[in-house]
């Protein structure tokens, strides 16, 4: 199961790749790994008479959010989302791709996209390039370490044990460790850094390479439902604790930070907050997390930055 996961990653990841490469050389083919609603792609054109193409990219991970399937298709939470939004938008014909992490932020500047979809979480610094779009998702924290180990309570409780964390660089949890990291040079968490799938971050806590993860509960459950996993357990976090990634609980779409950004960031935030009022978001999330974790009503009245 593990093979077919990295099969299905890889493939959307060299697709996107693909489509990066031709786009840098002058071309404006469509990705053939595409979702659309309203209106087909066309290859030769980025409009057809009144309808816009948008191209949205995504790094095709982590589920339940986004994950791509063996047939190139889409499915997750974000990405059912982002489809609901467009819908409702028929102004718009969405074009969505797969590319590497760090291609995202990269193709957004450069215009090749005009909206990204990977549960971003907010930042100061990514929001000086970046619009953000309203959240749609408010993320439930735990710690996951060995099932033999005495549950953690707190980051200074994993400093305390000499524990290390294994994780991706510029991702929320990773931000709110190093900024841990700055503020406690007498209780210092080692991060290794790296970007493996999180099947085999996980197998690492197992084998003792790394010690423990804050993760999203969603995230977890997924993960333990499609590997197992037997050697492994969740505590949530406290309030206290939670306080620490407050300002990575949400996760939103991103814009290019120009007039068009900003044009079609108010489009779809005024879809968002319909979808938010008429209870989709909850239904949504109800189906891939079984709980609501739709922010609250006061989050879609002003856009974050």
């Amino acid at each position: 199961m593990k093979q077919s996961l990295v099969k299905k990653l890889t493939a959307g990841i060299l697709t996107g790749a693909l489509a990066i490469s031709v786009t840098a050389c002058g071309g404006n083919s469509a990705d053939t790994n595409n979702a659309s609603t309203n209106a087909d792609v066309s290859a030769e054109t980025e409009n057809s008479g009144d309808v816009t193409v948008i191209n949205a990219v995504t790094g095709g991970s982590p589920k339940p959010y986004i994950s791509v399937e063996e047939d190139g298709s889409y499915s997750g939470y974000d990405i059912e989302v982002l489809q609901a939004v467009f819908d409702r938008l028929p102004q718009y014909s969405l074009n969505l791709q797969t590319a590497e992490f760090d291609a995202i932020f990269s193709g957004l500047t450069a215009g090749n996209y005009q909206i990204a979809v990977n549960n971003f979480s907010y930042n100061e610094k990514r929001a000086e390039s970046y619009y953000y779009s309203f959240p749609y998702d408010e993320i439930k924290y735990v710690f996951v370490q060995r099932a033999d180990d005495e549950p953690l309570t707190s980051l200074q409780d994993a400093a305390d044990r000499g524990y290390k964390i294994e994780a991706g660089a510029g991702v929320n949890v990773t931000n709110a460790i190093e900024k841990w990291n700055e503020e406690n040079p007498e209780s210092q968490i080692e991060i290794i850094y790296t970007e493996a799938d999180l099947s085999v971050v996980f197998e690492h806590i197992q084998d003792g390479t790394s010690d423990f993860r804050v993760d999203d509960l969603p995230i977890y459950n997924s993960y333990i439902e499609e590997f197992g996993f037997d050697g492994l357990q969740k505590t949530e976090l406290s309030a206290d604790e939670t306080a620490k990634f407050s300002t990575a609980l949400d996760a939103y779409f991103l814009f290019p930070l120009n007039d068009e950004g900003a044009a079609l960031r108010e489009d779809v935030n005024k879809v968002l907050k319909e979808l938010q009022e008429d209870g989709t978001l909850e239904e949504l999330s109800q189906k891939y997390f079984g709980a609501d974790q739709v922010p609250s009503a006061d989050k879609f009245e002003t856009p974050i930055n």
